[in-house]
C-alpha cells in the first residue's frame, strides 16, 4: 500500500527525532551538485561508442522554488559529440527544469533538434512508496529511501529530511525531503556536493509556453521525420533500448 503525504512527514518526522544533534543541521536553501548519467544502447550501434555518460548537473532550491540545469562551469568532452545518436542523448542534458512547489507548477526548457521548447506542467505527485528503515549517507546526510513502481520501470530515490525541501534533481519530488539520489535502468543522478546559497531562483526564457500535449504533438511528428529520414541507410542506428534492469 503507497503511504499518503501525510504519513510520509509523520515518517519524517519520526526520522528526524531519531537521529543524533549532529545530524540535524537543515538547510531550506542552497546548490547541490550531481553526477546525472544516462545510459543507452542503439540497435547497429559501433562497438567502439560509449553505452553511457555523464553530465554535471546543479540543482539551486529554496523553500517554494527549484532549478536544475547543467553547471556551465565544467567543461565536458568532446568525444563521439559527432556522432549522432550520441549528440542527441547528450543534449537532454541541456534541459532546464524549474519548478514552483507551492503552486504545483513545473517549467522544463526543453532542447529539441536544435530548437528550445518551453512546456509548462503540473509538478508529477508520484505515488512514491518509503521504505523507513532503508537508510544512507550522503553528502553528509542521512537520507531513506523511496520507491515507485509503473507498468515497465522501478525507480529509486534517496531523500533526505535534514534538507525539508520537496523537490529533487529533473522532474522528482514530492517527498519530505530534498532529493540526493535517483536510480532507473535508464539514469542514474546522485550528488557530490552541497553547498550554502542565498542566492534567488532564476529561471528565464523567451520561448512560447505550451502545453505536454502540444510539445509530444511536435516531437512526435520530427522524430517520424527522422526516422523516414535515417532509417534507410545502413548504420543510421534505430531504437533505443536499456541496457540495464
Amino acid at each position: 500500500m503507497f503511504i499518503t503525504n501525510k504519513q510520509m512527514s509523520r515518517i519524517a518526522l519520526l526520522f528526524f527525532l531519531s537521529l543524533s544533534c549532529k545530524w540535524i543541521t537543515a538547510q531550506k536553501s542552497g546548490i547541490v551538485i550531481f553526477n546525472h548519467t544516462n545510459y543507452i544502447e542503439f540497435e547497429n550501434m559501433p562497438a567502439d561508442m560509449p553505452k553511457s555518460f555523464t553530465s554535471v548537473m546543479e540543482l539551486s532550491y529554496n523553500a517554494t522554488e527549484s532549478v536544475y540545469k547543467r553547471d556551465v562551469t565544467v567543461v565536458e568532452p568532446e568525444s563521439d559529440q559527432n556522432r549522432r545518436g550520441f549528440r542527441m542523448m547528450r543534449n537532454r542534458n541541456n534541459n532546464i527544469t524549474y519548478k514552483r512547489m507551492a503552486e504545483d507548477i513545473v517549467m522544463e526548457k526543453i532542447d529539441f533538434l536544435g530548437k528550445e521548447f518551453l512546456i509548462k506542467d503540473t509538478i508529477e505527485n508520484f505515488p512514491w512508496k518509503i521504505s523507513a528503515g532503508e537508510q544512507k549517507i550522503i553528502c553528509g546526510k542521512m537520507c531513506m529511501k523511496a520507491t515507485y513502481q509503473d507498468s515497465t520501470s522501478k525507480y529509486v530515490v534517496f531523500f533526505t529530511p535534514q534538507i525539508p525541501v520537496s523537490t529533487g534533481p529533473d522532474k522528482y519530488g514530492n517527498l519530505p525531503g530534498l532529493i540526493l539520489e535517483y536510480q532507473s535502468a535508464k539514469t542514474h543522478i546522485i550528488a557530490t556536493a552541497i553547498k550554502p546559497s542565498e542566492a534567488p531562483i532564476v529561471f528565464e526564457s523567451k520561448e512560447k509556453e505550451m502545453t505536454r500535449a502540444e510539445f509530444n504533438k511536435i516531437r512526435d511528428e520530427k522524430m517520424e521525420e527522422q526516422r523516414q529520414m535515417w532509417g534507410s541507410r545502413p548504420g543510421s542506428g534505430g531504437n533505443m533500448r536499456v541496457i540495464r534492469n
